[in-house]
């Protein structure tokens, strides 16, 4: 792949928000794409993002379990969401204002689920000043909420469309850094929080590591 193409590209798509060209940040190479997920591990993913979600919307406890175990997701679940589900099993217990975090940090991962499913073809683009809309795009990739209902031919977008995404909001999280700590420019159309999940969610692809652990280095 052309890296140094890429990044253009990127530095074209920030001129929109006002955002600078981020020289002092290195491009990507070969070796960070040399490994990646299959589309089904993504498709599990976003299973998995969608029941914990469902529970952090008061959905029943025992119909996300059941709909767990029986499509096989709790391997999917990040440690957050299985912190959350122990919780509201009466396995665990937490305090109220730990319980509310925990509530709002999943809440947040309905963004990383839109990029999981921009990456799957579902989703058409990702523009960072628009947050996921009120209606899920993943009803249309699993009807009824039900994993089960998913179609089985998910395939994933060609490697270029995924690492030029992934270029644009490793530039767009550096941009939000320096404004978070030296002050610098930020569109506030753009939520930080946006750009952190997504950015998350597109590293993922290619980290063998569990989600809390993704590398998110800038």
């Amino acid at each position: 792949m052309d890296f140094l193409a890429i990044r253009e590209q990127s530095v074209r798509r920030l001129r929109k928000w006002r955002l600078s060209d981020p020289g002092a940040l290195p491009l990507h190479g070969d070796a960070d794409f040399e490994w990646m997920r299959d589309a089904r591990s993504v498709a599990d993913r976003c299973h998995a993002i969608a029941a914990a979600l469902a529970l952090a919307h008061r959905a029943p406890v025992q119909t996300v379990r059941d709909a767990i175990d029986e499509h096989d997701l709790e391997g999917a679940l990040g440690e957050r969401e299985l912190e959350l589900m122990r919780v509201l099993e009466g396995e665990a217990e937490v305090d109220e204002p730990a319980l509310q975090q925990l509530l709002v940090d999943i809440a947040w991962r309905e963004e990383a689920l839109h990029a999981l499913l921009w990456a799957l073809g579902v989703v058409d683009d990702l523009p960072p000043d628009e947050m996921c809309p009120k209606q899920p795009a993943y009803e249309r990739f699993a009807p009824g909420l039900d994993p089960g209902r998913a179609a089985r031919d998910a395939r994933l977008r060609p490697l270029a469309e995924l690492a030029a995404m992934l270029d644009f909001y490793y530039c767009l999280h550096w941009h939000a850094r320096k404004a978070q700590y030296h002050g610098d420019v930020w569109d506030h159309q753009i939520a930080p929080g946006v750009v952190l999940e997504r950015r998350r969610a597109l590293e993922w692809l290619f980290q063998d590591a569990r989600w809390e652990d993704v590398d998110l280095a800038v």
